[in-house]
C-alpha cells in the first residue's frame, strides 16, 4: 500500500508513467467525463481485487470495463443489435452497457453474474491511457465505497491518497455524475440499472422507440448486483442527509440556517432575500445539468466544513433530474 500518491499532469511522459503502473498490476485514478475513476486492469484477478480492496468494496457489487472503442470490446463481450446501435449513436459518452460476457473477463469483475457493464468513455485523457494498454481499465469511482464520488482529483488524494500511487489529474469532471446503465443483456427487453447524463427517453428513442423498463431499485442489497449504483445506501457523506420537494424551502430554514452544524442547499440561488453562511446554491438558474456537474462538489466541500446536518433540494424529476434524485435518495437512505 502506498504511503505517497503522486499526482500527475496529463503530459505524454506521465502517461507513459501511469500505464506502466497498470501494466505492472497497480491500481491508478483516472479522470473521466462523469467521475474520476479507480483504475486497474479487469482481465488479471489480482489487479481487479485490488481494486476492491483499495475501495473496500464488497465483491457483490461489479465493475465497468472500459474501452478505447467498440472494437475493442468486441472480444470480451456477446455483441446484439441494441448494443451495436447505441454504441453507434451514445459512444463514446457516459452509457454504460451491460450485456452477456466471454469467459476473458473474469468472475471477479462480474460479481460472479454471466454479463459485464462495459462503457467507452469520452474524457480525452482517459482515452490516451486506453489507448497505450493492451487490456481494458476496470475505473469504479475513486473513493471509499459508499462515499460520495469524486470529481477533482483533489477529492481523490483526500481519501485514497495514501492507499493508491497515483492520480492522473485531468481537470473538474465534465458532468459530474456517473454514467447512466441500460441492461441489454436481453435486446428485445432493455432495463434501465441507473439513470445518469443520457436520459431513458433519449435511450428510448435512439432504439426506435421501444419501451425501456425503469429497474433502478435493483435486488436486496446481500445479492450479487447486475451493474454498481443499485445498493440502497450510496453517495453518502459524513454528514447525515435530508430531502425536500423541488421547489420548496423547508419548514425549518431560518432555524437551519443559523444552527453551526447545519446546512441548506436549494438547486438555483435562492429569491427569498438575504442568504446566510448555511444556505449554499448549486446554480445561479436552476439548470439541471448545472446542477448535476456542481452536485458531489459541493457536498464533498460541506463535509469538509464538518456540517453534520444537510438539507438538499429535490431536482425536477425528468430528464438528468431523476439522476439527480437517484444520487441524493441513495445519500439520504439509512
Amino acid at each position: 500500500m502506498s504511503k505517497h500518491c503522486t499526482i500527475y499532469e496529463p503530459t505524454e511522459e506521465n502517461l507513459d508513467i501511469c500505464a506502466q503502473l497498470l501494466r505492472d498490476g497497480d491500481v491508478v485514478s483516472v479522470p473521466t467525463e462523469t467521475v474520476y475513476g479507480l483504475a486497474g486492469n479487469p482481465l488479471r484477478e489480482e489487479s481487479a481485487r485490488r481494486i476492491f480492496n483499495v475501495k473496500g468494496r464488497p465483491l457483490l457489487d461489479p465493475l465497468i470495463v472500459h474501452f478505447p472503442e467498440v472494437a475493442a470490446a468486441k472480444q470480451h463481450i456477446e455483441l446484439n443489435a441494441a448494443v451495436e446501435i447505441l454504441a453507434e449513436k451514445c459512444w463514446p459518452g457516459p452509457l454504460t452497457m451491460v450485456v452477456n460476457k466471454k469467459k476473458s473477463i473474469p468472475d471477479i469483475v462480474t460479481a460472479g453474474l454471466p454479463s459485464v457493464a462495459i462503457r467507452v468513455p469520452r474524457h480525452p485523457v482517459f482515452r490516451s491511457l486506453l489507448r497505450r494498454l493492451d487490456f481494458p481499465l476496470a475505473a469504479p469511482s475513486a473513493n471509499p465505497f459508499g462515499y460520495v464520488s469524486p470529481t477533482l482529483a483533489s477529492h481523490v488524494a483526500s481519501t485514497l491518497g495514501k492507499r493508491i500511487p497515483a492520480i492522473l489529474d485531468g481537470g473538474p469532471c465534465e458532468l459530474g455524475i456517473e454514467s447512466t446503465i441500460i441492461d441489454l443483456r436481453d435486446p428485445d427487453r432493455p432495463a434501465i440499472f441507473r439513470h445518469g447524463p443520457i436520459s431513458q427517453c433519449a435511450l428510448s428513442e435512439a432504439l426506435g422507440g421501444i419501451d425501456i423498463d425503469d429497474h433502478t431499485a435493483g435486488k436486496a442489497d446481500n445479492k450479487a448486483q447486475a451493474a454498481p449504483g443499485l445498493l440502497t445506501k450510496h453517495y453518502s457523506p459524513t454528514a447525515n442527509v435530508h430531502l425536500f420537494e423541488h421547489n420548496t424551502c423547508p419548514t425549518r430554514l431560518s432555524e437551519i440556517t443559523h444552527h453551526t452544524n447545519e446546512a441548506v442547499v436549494f438547486n438555483r440561488k435562492p429569491a427569498f432575500g438575504p442568504t446566510s453562511s448555511h444556505t449554499f446554491w448549486l446554480s445561479e438558474d436552476g439548470k439541471a445539468e448545472t446542477v448535476a456537474h456542481n452536485l458531489f462538489e459541493l457536498i464533498q466541500r460541506l463535509d469538509q466544513l464538518n456540517f453534520k446536518e444537510l438539507y438538499i433540494e429535490l431536482a425536477e424529476n425528468k430528464g438528468i433530474g431523476k439522476a439527480i434524485n437517484d444520487r441524493l435518495h441513495r445519500a439520504a437512505a439509512k
